[in-house]
């Protein structure tokens, strides 16, 4: 059994993760243009993000915040796991990697919105502009970059004895994730790596409980 410091340090983490997963599912459906159906067409999206420049700056701000907590807060768990800190430093690191590719991105969603509603006023059926086609490998890399760090971070927990079993599901579930995202999908919503991070989150806020 670990020290009770150390139990509550987990605890700790784990509800500091809860919250960010909690806080990044806002991100992800504040926004009006993410709501289904998902608009395909230049003018469309234009105006989604035209309509609701609240929500479109939400979601763009919240996201890269919640990447860096989390490499912060997988930062801190990876020092209070001796036996397991190179795997565990090593997602805290692919974490930071995934906040650096998504604020890029989240830069140019701010951009975007600044200047969607003069692009509905000028837009030229003849000439779309693009709207929310660029960085396709930059989101890649971050949700290749999520779904290692949660692999890793789930095998680390679990090779150091704190979330035995659920360490090792995470583990799995990060791992069956990458392959539907990239082999049967060809696309990953970034909230379903989170719904993996809340449960890790849970579990770590749980360690030490009986049952």
């Amino acid at each position: 059994m670990n020290p009770t410091s150390e139990l509550f340090n987990f605890r700790t983490a784990g509800t500091a993760l809860l919250v960010a997963a909690i806080v990044f599912m806002i991100g992800a459906f504040v926004a009006d243009y993410f709501r289904l159906p998902i608009p395909t067409q230049p003018l469309e999206k234009l105006q989604r993000i035209a309509n609701d420049r609240a929500g479109w700056t939400a979601q763009a701000i919240l996201f890269p915040v919640v990447y860096l907590a989390t490499a912060v807060l997988f930062a801190l768990i990876a020092a209070k796991l001796p036996n397991a800190r190179g795997l565990a430093s090593a997602a805290a690191l692919l974490v930071a990697v995934g906040f650096l590719c998504w604020l890029v991105i989240s830069i140019d969603r701010l951009q975007l919105g600044a200047k969607a509603a003069e692009l509905v006023r000028t837009y030229d059926p003849a000439a779309p502009p693009e709207v929310m086609v660029n960085f396709s490998w930059l989101f890649w890399a971050n949700t290749l970059c999520i779904l290692a760090a949660l692999a890793l971070m789930g095998a680390a927990l679990a090779l150091a004895g704190v979330l035995p079993t659920l360490g090792w599901v995470v583990m799995g579930t990060a791992v069956a994730s990458a392959l539907i995202a990239t082999l049967i999908w060809r696309d990953w919503p970034p909230f379903m790596s989170y719904v993996i991070v809340l449960v890790l989150a849970v579990g770590l806020a749980r360690v030490g409980h009986s049952g």
